[in-house]
């Protein structure tokens, strides 16, 4: 008899640039597959270079992290694209986890909330609070740490809509007393089967670390945010119950999820 399989489409929000978030992907859907002796066939689709899109025959999909504003694309033909896509998985039900840029733009196609430019880059590897009950942080503390690097922000939740829509809100960011601002929402499940985050739960502590020690990545986080920032990151990387948590908890979560509807 052969191994059960798990077909993913992997939609590259890079824009061409190249970036560990794609690294940390194919080392966790590898070490899934080995772990649970399941067969992944994953395909990638360059969305905003290529304007790649997958159709729904995949089991699975989950959309990256990338740069620029969520906001400016609005009218570009890979946004149409992806968002005409996105209400398509809605509406099937289908397995899909949204990743930092892949979730704003969802947040501001389904005006779920407001999505803003921050006072300042976020960078680091922080705490996120679950607020409800999520089967994508089984196995995580309340607070859990992911990494965060990220210009903008959703807030301000248009509590309504997410009701009528049978989505709620997972997460919100760090508590921060001193900051007399609305925390950043940091999690939503859409549907049963469509979930996304504002943080990289892709995030592989080993990759991350080679990549935050690299002199070039360290000597720009140095320049913008000082030392003990750089310093700081590092300590939290090499700490096994922070990012790594992380990395074995919510994208598996999604996949195991993934492998039983399929079935």
């Amino acid at each position: 008899m052969s191994a059960p399989h798990l077909s993913v489409a992997i939609i590259d929000m890079y824009d061409g640039e190249p970036n560990v978030g794609m690294d940390c992907i194919h080392l966790l859907l590898t070490n899934w597959s080995k772990d649970r002796n399941i067969i992944i066939q994953s395909q990638i689709f360059k969305l905003r270079d290529h304007c790649e899109i997958p159709d729904d025959h995949f089991d699975a999909y989950i959309s990256t992290g990338g740069p620029g504003s969520p906001l400016a694309s609005e009218s570009e033909k890979w946004d149409h694209l992806y968002t005409n896509w996105l209400d398509k998985m809605l509406a099937l039900q289908k397995s899909v986890f949204l990743i930092c840029h892949s979730f704003q733009i969802a947040c501001r196609h389904l005006k779920l909330g407001k999505i803003s430019l921050r006072k300042s880059r976020q960078l680091g590897i922080l705490q996120v609070h679950p607020i409800a009950y999520n089967p994508l942080f089984e196995g995580l503390e309340d607070p859990f740490y992911a990494l965060e690097s990220r210009l903008y922000q959703i807030t301000e939740p248009n509590d309504e809509l997410i009701n009528n829509m049978g989505a709620s809100i997972t997460a919100l960011e760090k508590i921060r007393p001193q900051v007399p601002l609305e925390r950043a929402i940091m999690g939503i499940q859409f549907n049963e089967h469509m979930a996304g985050v504002q943080f990289h739960p892709e995030g592989e502590y080993h990759i991350l670390l080679d990549y935050f020690k690299s002199e070039k990545i360290k000597n720009i986080i140095i320049e913008e945010f000082g030392v003990e920032k750089w310093d700081r990151m590092i300590d939290h990387l090499n700490d096994p119950a922070k990012i790594k948590a992380t990395f074995n908890a919510i994208l598996p979560n999604f996949l195991d999820k993934a492998l039983r509807a399929k079935s």
